[in-house]
């Protein structure tokens, strides 16, 4: 259903507000994007972001919860942005020819459920007051889809006890997916530090190895 669900709001947004790619994705209880589908998007782009660029987006989730508007363009979230984020931000945009980002949020009872990204490239100008007001239009008819997906489950925070606070913010880190350096960067930690609180986390836990945590 998910998968039927995020192709259909990606075809119906392309028909409505001209974009060069588009990003459908869910939101997990971290205000993480998950389950990503592509429309016409470069996979070498959506892995670069992914691999390298996702914690310097000022689009996430959870950033654009902190705008408290559904439909999020890139300048205004970029002008809320530390000034470092921003230039590492705008060479992932430079190197990928990305000249301008819309993200609209759908939500159920003010939740974040899915988010759509619409990505403009080459020649298409950047997305105008007319685009936003039709994306606003569109995404409150997705706030009324949403309410038939499955909530995404919460994590089971059982396995979190009898850990130090860092170990649990680095174990809900893990779960989102993050590498040892996006760990380090995310925590402001050096790398060998993040490997010996990886260390204690898996021998907590059962695990020998990263592949063995339960996520």
């Amino acid at each position: 259903m998910h998968d039927d669900f995020g192709l259909h709001c990606l075809h119906a947004v392309s028909r409505m507000v001209p974009a060069s790619c588009f990003a459908f994705y869910r939101v997990d209880p971290q205000l993480r994007a998950r389950d990503f589908q592509l429309l016409r998007m470069d996979a070498r782009t959506h892995r670069d972001y992914l691999d390298h660029y996702r914690d310097f987006d000022p689009l996430q989730p959870a950033l654009c919860l902190d705008e408290r508007r559904p439909v999020v363009p890139l300048r205004d979230a970029m002008a809320r942005q530390a000034d470092a984020s921003r230039r590492i931000y705008q060479g992932f945009l430079a190197r990928h020819g990305i000249r301008d980002v819309v993200e609209v949020i759908a939500h159920d009872q003010q939740r974040p459920v899915v988010g759509i990204s619409l990505l403009r490239t080459g020649e298409l100008a950047p997305f105008d007051a007319a685009d936003l007001q039709r994306l606003d239009g569109l995404r409150s008819l997705l706030d009324l889809a949403v309410r038939q997906i499955p909530a995404y489950p919460t994590p089971d925070r059982a396995p979190l006890e009898g850990m130090t606070p860092r170990e649990q913010e680095i174990a809900l880190l893990l779960r989102g997916g993050l590498s040892n350096k996006d760990l380090a960067r995310q925590l402001d930690l050096g790398l060998a530090t993040v490997k010996t609180h990886l260390i204690h986390l898996f021998r907590k836990s059962g695990a020998r190895s990263r592949t063995e945590y339960p996520l």
